[in-house]
């Protein structure tokens, strides 16, 4: 389940999504804005450490 999770952060599309859910939940523009990218940074650091599959 997380790794599915972790491949689904990685997409742009996912980190909109949860831009949009968090705009809809009544979150300002700025804060959304800071939360996504740090999502995006997470996941961008989790790429780098996070082994690949078998190969």
């Amino acid at each position: 389940m997380f790794k599915l999770f972790a491949r689904r952060l990685r997409e742009p599309s996912t980190v909109a999504g949860l831009s949009a859910l968090a705009l809809l939940a009544g979150l300002p523009p700025g804060t959304v804005d800071l939360a996504a990218q740090a999502i995006a940074g997470v996941a961008g650091l989790a790429a780098v450490l996070l082994p690949e599959g078998k190969q």
